[in-house]
């Protein structure tokens, strides 16, 4: 046998071994391992809620497999009005949300109105409140029986009733709006600060009136950031539960997360209805992505930014910009003053106070010695903050990695990726959190009764919301720019790092400052995974409320977590305009 028969399998096997490694360089090893951490990230808790669905529960948890958990879910008799209540509650204050939320997006990136950054700040304040607090304090404003301004107005006008009740789907609806707006603004502001104002001006040359520019150019260029902003509103809404535990149980409107709850909290706990239940909410998510992708299958025709000469510029209001200012203190005096007084004038009482109406007691500060000297509120402290951080910072590297290999590089799986980043959202906290502790205490892997299993589960919460700030940054930005980097000569990695990062670092920010701010008051999923030795601020709030009943306590708390989270939310807004001017 000649040598030359030999040389052609070593030709061939070196340039298999070149296209190897061509193929597995650098960035796309990082790629595909970043999928493949959020695909196991998600579909862990996913096979879980299947399997406990489908298995007869037991004291010694999932057993054989069954159908009952859905038949005693799906014929309860008040399955119909509880689906009912849901959709309107979800639908409700998607669109109460969506609208606060583009008035302040609209007013502060796309105006040239006076107060811009402050308003900016406290947007970011009125979400830093945790959920449990901010329902307690509407309660304790708008209460037929207890809250102080229903009882200030009504005296001052002489009414028998109260002008405003809480405990009903309204109340409901504007407590919940009032405390996620900044979520849409989070989401609606980079996609107004995009906008090149060129194209209106253009359509205005075209003799184009404002509201024909705002029906046929505006609202087209901004459908990709509303569609996903509005479907994230909705799905948040049914997804709720401090605003129906608290204000719509009293009231007797029952929705989906109460129920699941229920079944959660029953003795003995009906984990498999629960998951059963959970299921509607996970098919509710499947078709609301798949229409979501249809209606922005076409991302590139969005895209605003791109390398022609870009430059965002402020819409002037003229006259109307003192007025606009206005309007948008008296809606942050509302959703914002309003709570804050109302928790830090509870917290100086023991006792239920209505000020400006009656006393509840001397005033006093028990309630911050008691906070301050109970025995793990530095470590829940230390341990809450710790984990906002970590998981704000992996979850946004991960959905940002996935939405760019969605849109760039497996377009036609695009909808796939998203569908499976988005799924956890169908999963009440609660029963996202039964699910990774009963998946991880068969899985052998250590993280059981460790900070580590409160990491996983709040990655895997907090996922959906990273992955659409991530798909509506990348689809403001046109691939020109990319391609124009590949023509330089630069990699894949340089362009990512040197063109992509830049222009998406103010989306980043904003991703990460909400993701942080949801993990540090993080109550349903903490609740199951926490240990014997590991607390966080959810669960001791929780702890305190079911132990004392105390509000004034509990409002102290929250006044006590609220004053670093200030600190916290100025210091990133220092980072976000240095970055932003970078950019």
């Amino acid at each position: 046998m000649s040598l030359a028969n030999h040389s052609f399998p070593a030709v061939s096997g070196t340039r298999f071994v070149s296209t190897l490694g061509r193929w597995l360089s650098l960035p796309r090893l990082i790629a595909i391992s970043g999928v493949a951490i959020a695909i196991w990230l998600v579909l862990v808790p996913l096979a879980a809620l299947f399997f406990t669905a489908f298995s007869e529960d037991t004291v010694f948890g999932p057993g054989n497999f069954t159908l009952e958990n859905f038949s005693t879910a799906y014929s309860r008799w008040h399955l119909l009005e509880m689906t009912m209540n849901s959709f309107i509650f979800a639908s409700g204050a998607a669109v109460l949300t969506l609208l606060l939320g583009a008035f302040v997006a609209w007013g502060t990136e796309r105006t040239d109105m006076p107060g811009r950054e402050v308003f900016h700040t406290l947007t970011l304040l009125t979400f830093a409140l945790p959920g449990l607090l901010t329902t307690m304090a509407w309660m304790l404003i708008l209460s037929p029986n207890v809250g102080w301004l229903n009882a200030l107005i009504g005296n001052a006008l002489g009414l028998k009733q109260a002008p405003f009740n809480i405990y009903s789907m309204a109340g409901m609806i504007w407590a919940l709006a009032t405390h996620y707006f900044p979520l849409a603004y989070l989401l609606l502001g980079p996609a107004f600060r995009a906008l090149d104002v060129r194209m209106e001006e253009a359509a205005q040359t075209s003799g184009a009136n404002q509201r024909q520019i705002t029906w046929r150019v505006t609202l087209p260029m901004m459908r990709p950031a509303v569609l996903s902003t509005l479907l994230l509103l909705f799905i948040r809404g049914l997804e709720s539960f401090e605003v129906p535990r608290l204000i719509g149980r009293p009231a007797r409107i029952d929705v989906f997360t109460t129920d699941i709850q229920d079944a959660v909290r029953a003795a003995p706990p009906e984990i498999g209805v629960a998951s059963a239940l959970s299921l509607t909410l996970l098919a509710i998510c499947i078709l609301t992505v798949f229409l979501y992708r249809r209606s922005v299958r076409n991302a590139e025709a969005f895209a605003t930014i791109t390398g022609k000469g870009y430059k965002p510029v402020r819409m002037p209001l003229g006259r109307w910009r003192w007025p606009v200012a206005i309007a948008m203190g008296i809606l942050f005096f509302c959703t914002l003053g309003l709570p804050l007084f109302t928790l830090f004038w509870q917290s100086l009482f023991e006792k239920i106070a209505q000020p400006f109406v009656q006393s509840g007691g001397s005033m006093t500060l028990n309630n911050y010695a008691f906070v301050l000297g109970y025995p793990i509120f530095l470590d829940a402290v230390k341990t809450s903050v710790t984990l906002g951080a970590a998981c704000a910072t992996l979850v946004v590297a991960l959905t940002f990695l996935m939405a760019w290999v969605a849109q760039r590089q497996l377009k036609s799986f695009g909808w796939m990726l998203d569908a499976i980043a988005f799924l956890p959202i169908a999963m009440p906290s609660i029963i996202v959190g039964a699910a990774i502790l009963f998946a991880y205490l068969i899985l052998p892997i250590p993280v059981y009764n460790t900070i580590w299993i409160l990491l996983i589960g709040y990655m895997t919460l907090y996922m959906p919301y990273g992955m659409r700030f991530a798909s509506g940054g990348i689809a403001q930005i046109h691939r020109e720019l990319e391609e124009a980097a590949q023509t330089s000569g630069a990699g894949q990695g340089q362009m990512v790092l040197r063109v992509l990062t830049p222009l998406l670092a103010p989306v980043a920010l904003s991703a990460w400052i909400y993701i942080f701010v949801l993990a540090v008051r993080e109550l349903a999923a903490s609740i199951m995974l926490v240990g014997p030795g590991t607390h966080v601020l959810g669960s001791i709030s929780l702890t305190m409320w079911e132990e004392g009943g105390s509000y004034g306590a509990v409002c102290a708390l929250g006044i006590i977590q609220i004053l670093p989270l200030i600190l916290i939310v100025a210091v990133l807004r220092r980072l976000e305009r240095r970055i932003s001017n970078v950019g």
